[in-house]
């Protein structure tokens, strides 16, 4: 469930796909802030103060969304086969040990790796 009232986080990020008024009421029914992308039309761009806005946005959820696009296309997906908690929380550790060194190679300018 996306919008988890036992949630610690009070923000909703999400693509600009997702803004709208029905959108907006059902955050506030939850209790959660909308941090979503806000969204121009064809002959009302967004204004200087609204690109910003998108530009913070974008740069936080980007870091979350290519953390799992990674796993979904090049880690062999999100589940796992593993019979028993300690297995599953190992080969997860392990999944996000590797991403994090495919990710410091990648920054660090090798150009074999690429995430």
């Amino acid at each position: 469930m996306l919008l988890d009232p036992e949630n610690q986080d009070d923000y909703i990020c999400a693509d600009s796909a997702y803004s709208g008024e029905s959108f907006k009421d059902l955050l506030s029914l939850a209790g959660f802030e909308n941090r979503i992308h806000e969204k121009g039309s064809r002959n009302y761009p967004l204004s200087a103060a609204a690109t910003e806005r998108n530009s913070i946005r974008y740069q936080i959820r980007a870091r979350v969304e290519h953390v799992f696009g990674c796993f979904a296309t090049s880690m062999g997906g999100k589940f796992t086969r593993k019979i028993g908690l300690k297995r599953n929380k190992a080969w997860w550790g392990l999944k996000n040990l590797t991403f994090n060194f495919l990710r410091y190679l990648h920054h660090s300018g090798n150009s074999l790796v690429c995430i």
